[in-house]
């Protein structure tokens, strides 16, 4: 019984990620996301996006413990370009992050941790990116039609909680599932951990948000000036 319940994570890390992981990107590829890209504007936004999030996922603190400080931007990546964009994007900026954390370290392609790539894609990117998608989606159709909460919503709050969310449902899937809870951080610390992440996540998020809100509206697709700044 016990081979067999120690078994199950192995497999799920090496084909339900995957899979789940596929089945989105399907999803988002039916899409069409790419048709966004003809946009002048958003071509530059877009790239931009691509190097920010590199960024994110490349620079990260491990304190004492084990835990890992590391913003995902995954929320800002679906206020600016949709979903299906967003999870393209935080595709390629997994492999591109992956490649740069081995520079870093003085590694060697060999040396790559490819071995990641499908479960950060889930729990930095995939995950929160849904999540997001599901908050602003409630906010759109629950709340006014304002610029300042778009900002609230859509920045902050939508951040901070996917950053909640995503990270307790990887905290629980760590201790009580893949049983790694064999270290100096207990799941109560490592949900206290979470804190400082969303808010991190929030501030920075919120902050580009507001930014681009009032100078660059036309590089965020879910804010539409017809909308938002008429009231309708």
């Amino acid at each position: 019984m016990h081979t067999a319940n120690s078994s199950f994570p192995d497999l799920l890390m090496a084909w339900g990620l995957p899979a789940l992981s596929a089945l989105s990107l399907a999803w988002a590829l039916t899409r069409r996301p790419w048709q966004l890209l003809r946009r002048d504007a958003l071509q530059h936004a877009w790239l931009g996006g691509l190097v920010l999030l590199a960024l994110l996922w490349t620079a990260r603190a491990t304190l004492t413990g084990g835990l890992v400080i590391q913003l995902m931007g995954a929320t800002l990546a679906v206020t600016l370009f949709g979903l299906p964009l967003a999870l393209v994007s935080m595709l390629i900026v997994d492999g591109i992050s992956l490649l740069g954390l081995a520079y870093l370290a003085g590694q060697g392609w060999a040396q790559v941790e490819w071995s990641t790539f499908w479960p950060r894609f889930v729990w930095l990117g995939m995950l929160p990116a849904l999540l997001s998608a599901g908050l602003q989606g409630a906010m759109r159709h629950l709340l006014p039609r304002h610029p300042f909460i778009f900002i609230l919503g859509h920045g902050y709050f939508a951040a901070g909680l996917a950053a909640l969310g995503a990270g307790a449902l990887q905290a629980l899937w760590r201790f009580e599932i893949a049983g790694g809870g064999g270290g100096a951080l207990s799941l109560a610390d490592t949900l206290t951990g979470l804190l400082v992440i969303a808010f991190g996540e929030a501030f920075l998020t919120g902050m580009l948000v507001a930014i681009f809100v009032a100078y660059k509206p036309q590089w965020i697709v879910s804010f539409r000036d017809d909308e938002y700044l008429t009231g309708k």
